[in-house]
């Protein structure tokens, strides 16, 4: 399934390291480290675990520079498999936020980079259509995304030589969250004109132009998106959603309902508390809410209702990139003693945000639970902690006043809640030249990738303190001086005032 394409051979400590890994999978060890010293090439070496692996695999940097070099890198390793690049998508983003001190309240405001938008997207569907999959991700992992189910129910299906309705399709693509084109097309538009349609993927770049004879679709043509060249035609088209975070329509009323009946309820909380200016604003800003998904099926901020349109309960942690995962993939987490932090804090912050929102009428109290996953929750998904007892029942007292009381305290870990996202055979990997403590007392087995493949060692290094002997440091500057010369003359150039450049030349 997964080709490694490469001039080069494992060298050094690398046939050792993959051997051993490899070998420690197969016995069942499901938590491991590379120990990899700098420049012994450890992104060829996982390259090679990938391949002998041959599952899904989902490698974590910690920044979107790193993502970027290591999504390039492996683009040329596997240049027949599906590589992809998946980090936010904010070129810039300030996030709703109230600072009580300042009253002062802070309207989320971003700028979203639509090709970052289209790699996610491109992530998600070649996770739910193929198998030779790597994606390499930042910490945007952790966030929420659409139900995996609900992305890949909602697909158009198109094949030449079937007879469809141009109104249908417009209607479905709207559902899909595509927009008419406007000036001009660009990924998630399309646009009618008589009996010909023009689709702007939004998983990759190229736009698909659908000639109809009446209803009868007779032709799908490729078309680059930035020349308009024809590329070929094809028999079957599949258009994925254009919004990564579609949601489920069928029990909208219900789902209306629901979101009333929290409002309602936390709006008489606030009005027992006097908080007349709290609760007019959490009512104001829910029934606007509900009026602007009933008409356009969005509205800003809609990801704060998505515990509803998601079906999940209090405290249940989101959807996020791990769902769309096989159970037996593979994770590496790269530059893990830096990731690992950053994992771990990530959801803390937007915790502490949300609650000022809530406690101050801006959102409702189900919107703490559009969140990031939880690093405990993480631990236990791939099964990094203990195997998980799932025995424990959720708790049933779920009103308001325990929502809120429950915020103010650090989330307690419920299992039953995360029983349905616990992959049942994941593989880790951790990999850092400088591990951290966490990894190391967490491995089953830690290898070393010491040795270069060229073979090449670092100098020798001595550190002198600045307080100790200086004759020491003296004497071993009069024996470097002796083995090379040439640098005493280069010393000794800044004491007699030579010009540098003519020292070099001269000589």
């Amino acid at each position: 399934m997964f080709e490694l394409v490469s001039s080069y051979q494992p060298a050094g400590d690398q046939p050792q390291a993959i051997e051993s890994i490899l070998k420690a999978f197969e016995v069942g060890k499901n938590k491991l480290t590379l120990l990899g010293a700098t420049w012994t090439w450890k992104t060829f070496t996982m390259a090679n675990i990938i391949k002998e692996i041959n599952k899904p695999t989902l490698i974590i940097s910690h920044n979107k520079t790193l993502a970027a070099q290591l999504s390039t890198e492996f683009k040329y390793f596997f240049p027949k498999n599906a590589v992809h690049y998946f980090v936010s998508y904010f070129d810039y983003y300030q996030p709703e936020a109230y600072l009580p001190e300042k009253d002062m309240y802070i309207e989320k405001d971003s700028a979203i980079n639509k090709e970052i938008e289209m790699y996610r997207l491109s992530t998600m569907a070649s996770l739910l259509s193929r198998e030779d999959v790597v994606v390499v991700s930042s910490v945007s992992a952790l966030y929420g995304l659409g139900a995996k189910e609900v992305f890949k129910e909602n697909v158009l299906f198109l094949e030449a030589g079937v007879s469809y309705e141009i109104k249908e399709i417009k209607k479905k693509l709207l559902f899909l969250q595509y927009k008419p084109v406007q000036s001009k097309i660009e990924s998630g538009m399309f646009d009618i004109r008589g009996e010909i349609v023009d689709i702007f993927s939004s998983v990759d770049k190229v736009i698909y132009r659908l000639f109809f004879n009446e209803d009868l679709l007779e032709l799908i043509q490729i078309k680059d998106s930035l020349t308009y060249q024809d590329l070929w035609t094809i028999k079957k088209a599949t258009i994925w959603p254009a919004n990564q975070f579609l949601q489920d329509m069928s029990d909208i009323d219900n789902i209306y309902e629901q979101i009333k009946a929290e409002m309602e309820e936390r709006v008489k909380e606030l009005k027992g508390q006097w908080k007349e200016l709290e609760a007019n604003r959490l009512y104001k800003r829910v029934m606007y809410d509900i009026r602007m998904i009933k008409e356009t099926w969005f509205t800003s901020g809609i990801e704060n209702y998505s515990p509803y349109f998601d079906r999940r309960l209090p405290g249940q942690p989101p959807n996020t990139l791990f769902d769309y995962f096989p159970d037996d993939f593979l994770l590496i987490i790269d530059e893990s003693h830096m990731s690992i932090p950053q994992l771990r804090a990530m959801p803390h912050g937007d915790r502490s945000r949300k609650i000022n929102l809530i406690k101050h009428g801006f959102r409702l109290p189900s919107a703490i639970d559009h969140r990031p996953i939880d690093f405990p929750e993480l631990e236990y998904i791939m099964w990094w902690n203990k195997a998980p007892d799932l025995s424990l029942p959720a708790e049933e007292d779920n009103d308001i006043d325990t929502i809120i009381n429950q915020m103010l305290k650090p989330r307690k870990l419920d299992l039953s809640l995360i029983e349905n996202k616990i992959k049942k055979n994941p593989k880790t990997l951790f990999v850092s030249a400088t591990p951290s403590e966490y990894e190391l007392s967490l491995s089953d087995e830690i290898f070393e990738q010491i040795i270069r493949p060229t073979g090449l060692l670092d100098p020798l290094t001595y550190v002198y303190p600045k307080d100790w002997d200086y004759n020491v440091l003296i004497g071993s500057l009069d024996r470097l001086f002796d083995k090379k010369p040439h640098i005493k003359k280069f010393m000794l150039s800044y004491e007699e005032e030579i010009d540098i450049k003519e020292l070099f030349l001269g000589s």
